[in-house]
């Protein structure tokens, strides 16, 4: 029986160590996005995505950065969401930011907000007129850009448009003339005056200027471009093909001409065991397996990409990750079908 006991204590040692190990690295995953009928400006075009970074201590370290990328091609970041994670803390986002540029200063930097993430704009009084919120701001200050409308990239002579998925599921112009109504409603009652009104006046002019920005970026958006979504929270099976199917076919910018998804979300099930996967999904149960929460899945015309991430999420009951190896991608798109 002791040495059955002292057998088991082992193990649990050398898994404890071995896992204390895997977090302390960082993989980098190679992946190709099947475009058909890819231009062949694009083909090879390389985006790094980096997800839920939960402020982890590992966003400081420079070193182990510089190592994983090193020698690395790619003309563009994205970083999907819950970097800063519910605690808020920004500074292992901003070094990561930093590491980035030394090590790519000309790849742009993307990033959105997670659903664990603080809320990104201020909409009640702070005693203060700025309207994004700190982590954004900061994270702005550093170089990256926050990613509320389509954003262009020059590839050449054409463009590489990042957009934020919801844009497409929604009409920017009739959402631009709704919050116009709005604004001129509370400008009439003088609530940009009020201190909680001032506060809610503003982040209602910070979404019409979005909107705006959304409907001159769609009218600047060619069929020759490229087009990237980009979310937090994985799509659905389900919505991504119903989205392709009612998706308006006459306009360039559309569900159906997105070339690549992005997400992250679901830090490929937090827990793991080796050979088994996920232990437990909060939305998807007890081993629920990898298709739906981590790496590419192709769905119609779709590709999409979800993240392994780095951190760990408060969204899950077990703190911290369980064989579960930090991972980063680079994703290259190619018109060549395996």
């Amino acid at each position: 029986m002791l040495l059955t006991l002292a057998i088991l204590l082992a193990v649990v040692v050398l898994s404890l160590l071995s896992n204390i190990s895997l977090n302390r690295r960082i993989r980098l995953e190679t992946v190709k996005a099947p475009v058909m009928a890819l231009d062949q400006a694009f083909e090879n075009f390389t985006v790094l995505q980096i997800s839920d970074l939960h402020a982890a201590s590992i966003g400081k370290d420079t070193d182990a950065w510089r190592s994983l990328l090193y020698g690395k091609s790619f003309s563009a970041v994205v970083l999907s969401g819950d970097m800063v994670g519910r605690s808020g803390d920004v500074e292992p986002m901003l070094a990561l930011i930093g590491a980035l540029r030394q090590i790519n200063s000309t790849a742009a930097i993307y990033f959105v907000a997670g659903d664990d993430d603080p809320d990104p704009v201020i909409a009640d009084y702070r005693g203060t007129p700025e309207v994004m919120a700190p982590w954004v701001k900061a994270a702005q200050d550093a170089g990256a850009i926050y990613l509320d409308a389509p954003q262009s990239l020059q590839v050449g002579k054409k463009k590489v448009w990042f957009t934020p998925e919801y844009v497409y599921s929604m009409d920017p112009s009739g959402m631009a003339d709704s919050l116009t109504r709005q604004k001129e409603e509370m400008e009439s009652r003088g609530k940009q005056y009020e201190a909680d009104g001032g506060a809610s006046y503003r982040a209602l002019c910070y979404r019409l200027d979005t909107m705006n920005r959304c409907v001159a970026a769609i009218k600047e958006i060619t069929a020759n471009d490229l087009q990237i979504a980009v979310a937090h929270v994985p799509l659905q099976v389900d919505y991504v093909r119903t989205a392709v199917e009612w998706a308006d076919q006459s306009a360039v910018f559309n569900f159906r001409n997105v070339s690549l998804m992005m997400a992250g979300h679901y830090v490929a099930g937090q827990w793991r065991l080796p050979g088994i996967g996920p232990i437990y999904v909060p939305e998807l149960g007890w081993f629920p397996g990898d298709g739906n929460i981590i790496g590419m899945q192709r769905i119609n015309s779709i590709n999409q990409y979800i993240s392994g991430g780095v951190g760990a999420s408060s969204f899950y009951p077990m703190p911290g990750r369980l064989f579960n190896t930090p991972v980063v991608a680079l994703l290259s798109l190619t018109a060549k079908i395996q």
